[in-house]
Formats: structure tokens, sequence, C-alpha cells
């Protein structure tokens, strides 16, 4: 089956970094590739100027695309004058239909400022793969986090999509797989001392592992082991990834818009502060 990935390209210093690793995954995947670059400083006035400038940027995306890829068949670009990128994307994404996005991870996050990755995973349902820059000496290892506190069946749902990505993504590229389940305890209980994170730990384990064990029956995960773990996931997920220092991590992330997304954030976001490896975040609907 012939999937669709929309690549980001970056204009600046790491602008082949999606390129390169959409050209990775591509064949593999049986993907065709739709490539945007954004610009935000060609959103401008001055009509003439705008489209030589425009023909310019869309000669050198395909001169750096000629550069990347051989086989240039299954691919489209298009040289975007916009400074909403985000909006732009969802507008495009709810028009066509699309498997996968591909795009550079930035961290540029401010109280008053949310970048276009935290606005992308607020607002698309489209799985998001995040290509890092700075990466760990990384091993063919896909690590993917779920969530079984949750019982309501959009977390359900998310758990099985997000296992669905891992069995795909750990036997098309030969992956050993690790699940990593974090039993949640509140980072408030924690710095009080009202929690023993080991007692803890150890008193929730058996239960965990055998939920998990159930959940994972139902895919075809290759050389899979699992790890149970205690405490704020934004910590414990990190922690578990840092020693594994896999090629991939896959998270689940139920996207919360308005007040409430901006107070708290989502588990995804804060994770991704303090990974050095590439992140896919699938996505069900927001709340």
């Amino acid at each position: 089956m012939s999937r669709s990935i929309l690549v980001i390209a970056d204009q600046h210093e790491n602008d082949r970094l999606a390129l390169e690793k959409a050209h990775s995954i591509a064949t593999p995947l049986n993907a065709k590739l739709e490539i945007l670059r954004f610009l935000p400083e060609l959103d401008a006035p001055n009509e003439i100027e705008q489209k030589q400038r425009l023909k310019q940027a869309q000669e050198n995306l395909e001169q750096t695309i000629a550069e990347t890829f051989s086989d240039l068949s299954q691919i489209t670009s298009q040289v975007i004058p916009t400074a909403h990128i985000a909006d732009w994307i969802e507008g495009t994404c709810t028009q066509k239909s699309f498997d996968l996005i591909v795009k550079s991870g930035h961290r540029t996050e401010s109280i008053f400022h949310t970048p276009t990755d935290w606005q992308l995973i607020r607002q698309l349902s489209c799985p998001i793969l995040f290509a890092n820059e700075h990466k760990w000496k990384s091993k063919p290892i896909v690590m993917t986090t779920v969530d079984l506190s949750a019982k309501e069946e959009q977390h359900k749902k998310l758990n099985q999509q997000v296992l669905q990505w891992t069995s795909l993504w750990s036997n098309t590229f030969h992956c050993s797989t690790h699940v990593v389940y974090s039993i949640p305890i509140a980072k408030a209980l924690l710095e009080l001392d009202v929690v023993d994170q080991k007692n803890h730990l150890e008193k929730k384990r058996p239960q965990a592992e055998k939920e998990l064990t159930s959940l994972l029956e139902n895919f075809e995960l290759n050389d899979v082991h699992t790890h149970i773990t205690a405490g704020p996931p934004e910590k414990t997920i990190p922690h578990v990834a840092n020693d594994l220092k896999p090629d991939l991590v896959i998270m689940g992330c139920v996207g919360r818009t308005g007040l409430k997304g901006f107070i708290f954030g989502n588990t995804a976001e804060k994770v991704l502060h303090h990974l050095r490896t590439d992140t896919l975040i699938v996505e069900t609907s927001r709340l």
C-alpha cells in the first residue's frame, strides 16, 4: 500500500534534516512525498518582487531535493509565502490525506511564544515525526510509550494507534522494540514525600505487567522488551530513553487547546525537551 508523507523543509541551517529523514524512510514505507518550504519573509505586498523571489526559492528547493533524492518520480514540491505555518499545514491536512508529517524539531518555546512544533502537535491528528539534529549515538531501537492508567476509549484507541506505528516501524526497519509504561505519581506527592516511589512501583508493577503483556499480544512486535517505571512521565520517559538511546521514540498525545493547553501543556511536549533522538507523535482527537 502506497503511503503519503508531507515533508516540511526548513530554509535555514538544518534545511536538509527533514529531507534526509524523509529520504531514509520513503522507499521502505513505499511513500509518495509532498515537500513544502515556508518563507514568511515573502509574504509581502510587492507582487512582482514576490513572484521573482518565489520562483528563485522554488528553484533552490528543487535543487536541494535533486541533491538529496536520486528518484524524483514520487515527489512534488512547493514554496509557500506565509508566516502562518501551522494554520497552513492544518488547512492542507483537512484537504488531503497524509499518513505522516516529517519535520525538523525545534525547541524555542517561551511563555509568550508557542513554536510551530507545539502548534502542530495541538492542532493536527496526523502523526508527526520530528527529526532531531542533536542525536545520541543511537541504536537500532524503537522505544514506545503507552498509558495503561487511562481507561477512556479515546486513550485505549491512542494506545492501539501507537502500537500499530511501533509494529510498522520495528518490522520495516528491523529494530528491536522497547515498550515503556510509567505508573503515574503526582509530582507534588513525590516532592512532599507523601508517596515512596520505589514502594509504589513494587506494589503496582505486577498488575501493570499483566495489563501490558495483554495489550502487546495483539501486535507483531520485533524483539520486544518491556519497562515499567513510576513517576511523572516527563521525567521517567526521558530517563529510560537516555539509558536505551533509541533511534526513535514513539509517543501518543491527546492534544489540548486553549487555556488548558497553555497552562498544563502536553506530556509529549514536556518529554520532547529532554530527548536527543527522532520522535514520532501519534495523536487522537483533541479535547
